[in-house]
């Protein structure tokens, strides 16, 4: 070898290894920014499963959140029931309500504040709704009562309705407008104008009692229609007999009524009756009514559906609808209601299925988290960590320092806003040093 072939080779040393110098600093270099990277997104995870998967200790540190609380946490307890409406009867419903009784808390661990109560179709569009008959655990914690929303379905369609609830009860109550029971499915056409005042009731049978208007004692509206008297040789009931015929239906149709007695003790038979001015037809339900609770009578006007003398009943010409109840002595006193009498179209089919929990990010939380020191709460994530948590479009924290190897998690979550409306959004947080 000459000294000009020594001179090539000791140059391509020289620069072979000046690259593999250059490649090991750049990968040793990278290395720290992947095993950086790699940290910050482990904590970054932690972090976000703290912030957004617990409740915090204590569960409620939002209403005392100038005592820094032992753990942070942006979760709050959510209830879902889904109800699912069926249409099949061929018709398009427009404006009509439906109403279904719900078991909030059967054990009152007080799990459903009364002003957190939200109904949403399956685009997430709000429903104005309305609450009655409600009994309550303690303050306003609900155990069960009736919800009423407006549906507007086309012919043989389903439709998936979301109702939620928690026991936030920082939410103040919504503002509702009243419901229009206007639909061209019943008669009358709001469902209760019959049994909201006494015009065309009065006494059936009994000895004594005045019909009046119970505006206390009711089910749907603003009264039912009321009888305190005791009874003549054997009946005491209610009869409603308009001066002119109730026309507009047709067999087929639904009859339906919400009927109560105080105390069925030593009756005989309790019936409801109607007649067309040539037939009565009746159904005895005295094994389906109970002492002291409403009893939801709905009933199809056709001769397979067990009304009794049914021959040629015409239920487009009804004279009057009787509830009433019998007895085998004279002089028993009897309180005896009915509410909400109207006739309509095949109802609507309505299923509510079983109540599932899951942890909604809650805004009030989060506004308490914004009132509290930032440099506190960073001392509870350890190692220097700055960090920023994102909702929306509101956000809580330092600007993202991008040169910094920040890392962020998101994920879709429900949202319970402060004023109680449920919405989705992605919640994310930022981690970096």
């Amino acid at each position: 070898m000459n000294y000009i072939d020594f001179g090539i080779a000791v140059s391509l040393f020289l620069i072979f290894f000046g690259l593999v110098l250059i490649f090991t600093t750049n990968y040793f270099s990278n290395l720290s920014s992947l095993t950086k990277t790699s940290e910050f997104r482990a904590v970054s995870e932690g972090v976000f499963n703290i912030f957004f998967e617990r409740k915090g200790t204590p569960e409620n540190w939002e209403k005392n959140y100038s005592v820094f609380p032992v753990q942070l946490g942006l979760a709050g307890d959510l209830y879902i029931i889904p109800v699912l409406i069926k249409e099949d009867g061929g018709l398009d419903r427009t404006n009509e309500p439906i109403t279904v009784e719900i078991i909030f808390d059967e054990t009152c661990q007080n799990k459903s504040w009364n002003n957190t109560i939200r109904v949403y179709d399956e685009n997430y569009n709000q429903m104005n709704l309305e609450i009655s008959n409600a009994t309550y655990c303690i303050s306003q914690f609900l155990n069960q009562s009736n919800i009423t929303w407006n549906v507007n379905i086309s012919a043989n369609q389903n439709k998936n309705y979301f109702l939620y609830y928690s026991p936030d009860d920082s939410i103040t109550a919504p503002s509702y407008v009243p419901l229009s029971y206007n639909t061209s499915s019943w008669i009358p056409t709001d469902r209760d104008e019959w049994t909201n005042t006494t015009t065309s009731w009065s006494r059936l049978g009994g000895a004594s009692g005045t019909v009046t208007n119970d505006t206390t004692y009711k089910k749907i509206g603003n009264s039912s229609v009321n009888i305190t008297g005791t009874f003549d040789t054997n009946t005491l009931g209610l009869r409603y007999n308009p001066y002119n015929n109730i026309t507009g239906a047709s067999n087929g149709w639904y009859v339906d009524a919400w009927l109560y007695i105080d105390d069925k003790s030593n009756l005989k038979n309790v019936t409801f009756r109607m007649n067309d001015n040539n037939v009565s037809i009746l159904v005895n339900i005295t094994d389906y009514v109970s002492s002291g609770i409403w009893h939801h009578f709905e009933k199809r006007i056709d001769s397979t559906s067990g009304w009794l003398n049914w021959t040629s009943f015409n239920a487009s010409s009804i004279d009057y609808i009787d509830f009433y109840s019998e007895n085998n002595s004279k002089d028993l006193t009897r309180t005896i209601k009915i509410d909400g009498l109207h006739l309509k179209k095949k109802p609507l089919e309505v299923k509510t299925f079983p109540e599932t929990l899951t942890n909604a990010f809650s805004s009030v939380k989060f506004n308490a988290l914004k009132n509290m020191d930032y440099d506190e709460i960073r001392k509870t994530l350890g190692e220097n960590y700055q960090f920023k948590i994102e909702v929306g479009g509101d956000s809580y924290g330092e600007p993202v320092n991008k040169s910094a190897n920040a890392v962020c998690y998101d994920y879709p979550r429900v949202i319970q806003s402060t004023n109680g409306s449920i919405n989705k959004a992605v919640t994310r947080l930022c981690i970096w040093k």
